[in-house]
């Protein structure tokens, strides 16, 4: 198996070695069937202050992605098509090779499409219009790398609508963003996530489009809290809008999201009150894409984390990010996240503490990079 998969992978970059376009290279297709090989190569420096943000040991990191697109025509009306993407890179000395993407489904054409495997579930189209920097966006949402396994999702679109529906099967050591209490992972029952949009037709310098979603999860209450042994998860609710004004390909790009994400827990201990918490943000992003290839981006970002019975912790930073798309294949970009007043008192609000250190925004952070794609 591993000997066809990296002989796989050798074809795909002999093959996407004299490609002219960026997008995915069609390796094989033939008779209704066809296989499509994309990835990337980059290397990131970051900035000696990373590591009290995100744990980043590197001062310069290198990455790889590899992914296949597969395709065949079933009848006349429905297609089969599967992903699989992997990252690789090498971390502290070792080398990882992971699954960022696995499904498998079916396309019915104007009916819509199903499919089934790991991959982030509906809601995460609500948040996504804020979700245009490299390193150092989407410091308020909740949602953006929830990478689920066992999800089932149908997805319509027409007329400018989209409409997407996930059911999530039950899974142990799900990583649920905003799960702070224990460490950012939790054991799920179920989870049902949706999301409606609508985008128009140019006004003026671009597309107008309006999202909104909604997502409940139901949590193994029977696992206790890593931090209190007498607290356990029951559920949450997530909620969801966002709206756009612009293309990121050329001229202006405007776009704002606002989510909240509350949880709702239990506790063994007497006359001890149950300390449910809400997680909340908003994101502001506008940018400008120039026809010479070069990007330039910033924004506003908020998080605030409320606990029953304590006292509210807030994050703010603000984005700066500039790209250079050299060509299809290759691009250089600058960034940069400042702190606009994130609660790091050590008496009263820490934001850091709100989140049981998985998150901390009151260090101001650069990275620098170089990508090729394929």
């Amino acid at each position: 198996m591993k000997k066809s998969f990296l002989a796989l992978a050798v074809a795909a970059l002999a093959a996407t070695s004299i490609a002219s376009t960026a997008s995915a290279t069609t390796v094989y297709d033939k008779d209704g069937t066809s296989l499509s090989v994309f990835g990337r190569v980059q290397t990131v420096f970051y900035s000696d202050k990373t590591k009290n943000v995100s744990g980043e040991e590197s001062t310069i990191k290198a990455s790889a992605r590899l992914g296949v697109d597969l395709r065949t025509q079933i009848n006349s009306g429905i297609a089969a098509f599967a992903r699989a993407e992997w990252d690789g890179a090498d971390s502290d000395g070792k080398d990882t090779f992971e699954a960022r993407y696995l499904w498998v489904g079916l396309d019915f054409g104007q009916a819509g499409s199903l499919k089934v495997g790991r991959f982030e579930p509906a809601i995460k189209y609500a948040i996504s219009q804020t979700d245009i920097f490299d390193d150092w966006g989407c410091a308020a949402l909740l949602g953006n790398d929830d990478k689920r396994e066992g999800v089932v999702q149908y997805q319509w679109s027409g007329y400018g609508f989209d409409a997407i529906a996930s059911y999530i099967f039950a899974k142990d050591g799900e990583h649920i963003d905003g799960a702070y209490q224990t460490g950012e992972t939790v054991n799920m029952k179920n989870t049902v996530s949706l999301a409606v949009g609508y985008t128009s037709p140019d006004v003026v310098f671009g597309p107008i489009a309006v999202r909104a979603g909604y997502e409940h999860g139901n949590v193994n209450d029977a696992v206790p809290s890593v931090f209190n042994t007498n607290l356990s998860y029951d559920d949450y609710d997530a909620l969801a809008v966002g709206v756009s004004w612009g293309s990121l390909d050329l001229g202006p790009y405007v776009g704002a999201v606002y989510q909240q994400r509350e949880f709702s827990t239990t506790t063994t201990a007497a006359n001890t009150a149950t300390p449910d918490y809400k997680t909340s943000g908003y994101e502001f992003a506008v940018g400008y894409s120039f026809a010479n290839g070069v990007t330039a981006r910033t924004g506003y970002m908020s998080k605030t984390v409320e606990v029953d019975g304590g006292d509210d912790a807030d994050a703010a930073v603000v984005p700066v990010y500039a790209n250079w798309q050299i060509n299809p294949q290759f691009n250089v970009w600058a960034e940069a996240r400042f702190d606009a007043g994130t609660d790091d008192s050590l008496t009263g609000p820490n934001f850091a503490a709100a989140t049981k250190g998985a998150e901390s925004y009151n260090e101001n952070v650069y990275s620098a990079g170089m990508r090729y794609v394929f």
